[in-house]
């Protein structure tokens, strides 16, 4: 797919699942893509508003018991590590960026537990900058839609989106593309039928179910 026809897939399925930007604080945000990785938003936000109701600064997480951390963000998946990795986070932004959330993405790589996703999160909805977090459902949607080949790692995808697209479409990706996602581009049995960018599709093409004539994939 070239870029002028993944453009007019994206306006089409904003126009379904139109934008919905969770501005917060950047702090906040930090927190969330540091527990989100391999956890459903059903778990994390709860885990997220048990920690933050407890403690809601750097210096107010470090100075928690690893124990207590655990417990306030469990059952998120790999609570201990992510726990370890929240104090220091924490002790990092105390330490480099005297308890501040950097809006850069090289600085903010550098805090532990911060990968391109969780660091393009921040910026998107932290501080309302173009930049895409290429989640699960992003990558999937992308690669069927053969903007980017089957395969391509999240990252790599990231950085191919940012490099290819303006900044006003780009703020449309994320949070759309999640959503379509999850009610009809499913990673197993996607809603072929209910889709509104199918015959823009080339996942299409290469099902077995396609070429039976049927839409479901």
């Amino acid at each position: 797919m070239d870029i002028k026809n993944f453009i007019k897939v994206t306006l089409l399925i904003e126009r379904k699942y139109p934008v919905k930007i969770r501005k917060a604080e950047p702090f906040e945000i930090l927190i969330h893509g540091i527990m989100s990785t391999r956890t459903k938003d059903t778990t994390t936000f709860p885990a997220q508003k048990r920690l933050l109701s407890i403690a809601d600064t750097p210096k107010g997480i470090s100075e928690l018991p690893l124990k207590k951390i655990e417990s306030l963000i469990y059952p998120v998946g790999f609570y201990k590590t992510k726990a370890k990795l929240l104090k220091k986070a924490c002790n990092f932004l105390i330490d480099n960026f005297d308890s501040k959330v950097p809006s850069d993405k090289s600085e903010l790589m550098k805090i532990p537990g911060v990968g391109p996703k969780v660091a393009s999160l921040v910026l998107e909805w932290g501080f309302n900058l173009p930049f895409i977090a290429v989640d699960t459902h992003v990558n999937r949607i992308v690669q069927r839609l053969g903007f980017v080949s089957i395969g391509t790692k999240p990252d790599k995808t990231e950085k191919i989106l940012e490099h290819a697209l303006k900044d006003n479409i780009k703020i449309k990706v994320n949070s759309s593309f999640i959503y379509f996602g999850r009610a009809i581009c499913k990673p197993i049995s996607p809603l072929c039928s209910e889709c509104p960018v199918y015959n823009y599709c080339e996942f299409k093409l290469k099902s077995k179910y396609y070429k039976l004539g049927k839409r479901e994939i």
